[in-house]
């Protein structure tokens, strides 16, 4: 890596984001010093990272991947995620979900995420085939009440067709496209899952994981002092505001299914529309999955102090778009002030480089 003396980078900048899309996407990365670094659209084209200050410092850069060279020395799995981040339209957590499944499949992090990514990409096949499924009995039953999920899956399939058949020109629509509309509807809503769902889909599981963390470092940082009670302090800060923001956003978009004609209107006349406000509750979790895992994985108590100065350094920044999205106050600036007072530990120069790239490439086999 280049010495500090032979670093050119520009200015470091204070970084509180008004939108989610300024704020950008969590970006899988396995070299160390690029932890915690997110990606935005560039200015003029491409894309932009937001890196925070390797120093260990306030502030982040705001580099392209040029720029990184100058930092450190990506590993190969990072090399191929920037030209892939390079020709994407939109960044978005669910595009980055997508890239890093393709870089996983294809060996880059290693063979365990190799073999997750196969795995998790058969169990999105079948969790999109179950929410069609249920999006269609939602439908079924909100046109005719009396129809059951006990019913004999022929007479269900029966009452699809005539339900199909019957708001196909209400949405002047033909049945086929009413029944394709369906299908990627429920492209969208697989990791959100319906209301009631069990097992829960992906975005409540990590709703649960996230609720585990809050507690858990909530606890440890009432009865600890000193650097680690303050970084689980301000996990367990950030852990809360984003429970309550997501919680809500996950049921908004959820509720959507109870009027499921509208839905299909809606989707039928703005699909971008739709699909963008279904996202929510992805954008709202972004980034935390990373800490999650963290936590999980620190079995003993020296382990949790290692594991909370990595997680306080990666809580995310809360945006002020957000009281928009959920028409409500909401305290963007509570992080801040508690961060100020937290002491980071951003030195990745220190331990085992090449451990903790093995680590992240493990991680990133759990998140596949």
């Amino acid at each position: 890596m280049p010495s500090d003396a032979a670093i050119n980078l520009p200015l470091v900048q204070s970084f509180h984001p008004t939108t989610f899309l300024e704020r950008g996407v969590a970006l899988p990365f396995t070299t160390p010093a690029l932890a915690n670094s997110r990606g935005r659209p560039g200015e003029r084209d491409g894309f932009d990272l937001i890196v925070p200050n390797p120093s260990g410092g306030r502030g982040v850069y705001i580099l392209g991947w040029d720029g990184v060279r100058q930092l450190c020395r990506p590993t190969m799995h990072d090399a191929h995620l920037a030209a892939r981040l390079a020709a994407l339209r939109g960044i978005t957590p669910g595009e980055i979900r997508r890239v890093e499944r393709e870089l996983l499949a294809e060996g880059l992090a290693g063979r365990d995420g190799q073999v997750a990514a196969r795995s998790t990409a058969a169990a999105d096949r079948q969790d999109r085939l179950v929410t069609n499924f249920r999006l269609l009995l939602a439908l079924v039953h909100q046109l005719d009440p009396t129809a059951t999920a006990n019913a004999p899956p022929a007479e269900i399939e029966q009452r699809a067709r005539r339900s199909l058949a019957s708001i196909a020109p209400k949405l002047n629509r033909t049945t086929e496209a009413i029944a394709a509309a369906l299908e990627d509807l429920a492209g969208v809503f697989a990791p959100l899952g319906l209301p009631e769902q069990a097992p829960p889909a992906r975005i409540p599981r990590l709703l649960a994981g996230l609720r585990l963390v809050q507690l858990e470092t909530a606890d440890w940082a009432r009865q600890r002092g000193g650097d680690d009670g303050g970084q689980a302090a301000l996990v367990a800060a950030g852990a809360d505001l984003t429970l309550t923001c997501a919680a809500q956003s996950l049921r908004e978009v959820q509720g959507a299914t109870e009027d499921m004609v509208g839905l299909l209107r809606g989707w039928g006349t703005g699909p971008v529309a739709i699909a963008t406000r279904l996202a929510r509750p992805e954008w709202l979790l972004d980034g935390w999955e990373p800490i999650i895992l963290l936590w999980r994985g620190a079995a003993t108590d020296p382990e949790r102090i290692a594991a909370l100065a990595e997680m306080a350094a990666l809580v995310p920044v809360m945006p002020r778009e957000v009281a928009n999205w959920l028409g409500m106050d909401v305290d963007v600036e509570a992080l801040s002030r508690i961060r100020r007072s937290v002491k980071l530990n951003q030195d990745w120069r220190t331990g085992q480089v090449f451990a903790r790239i093995a680590r992240n490439e493990h991680m990133r086999a759990l998140a596949a």
